[in-house]
């Protein structure tokens, strides 16, 4: 028997310029519209930029966009937020999502 594969999805969004507050509640917000949506069909993990570990643990934001770029071309999907265009990191993962990585993206 074939076991389905696991497609991951990316959820990419504002961070910078928000309250910890404001950006935790929109990315957990867009997991739940993913999840009751079901626009993923089939079993899917959910690759949240709040969790990934900068590289070298620097806190810069370079370091921080080069791992979220590492986990990006991992997955299947990238979902960008209704705040992706107020971002210079969201839309630098939108361009390689879609142009460079060729996922399928999903617009909330």
């Amino acid at each position: 028997m074939k076991q389905e594969k696991i497609k991951r999805v990316y959820i990419s969004g504002k961070i910078t310029g928000l309250e910890e507050k404001e950006y935790t509640k929109n990315f957990d917000d867009a997991f739940w519209e993913v999840y009751e949506s079901r626009i993923v069909h089939g079993s899917w993990e959910c690759v949240n930029p709040l969790t990934i570990y900068p590289l070298f643990g620097i806190k810069k934001w370079w370091a921080f966009m080069t791992m979220d770029l590492l986990w990006l071309r991992k997955c299947d999907y990238c979902v960008m937020q209704k705040n992706w265009i107020d971002s210079r990191g969201a839309c630098i993962e939108h361009y390689f999502a879609k142009f460079v990585f060729k996922l399928k993206v999903i617009y909330l």
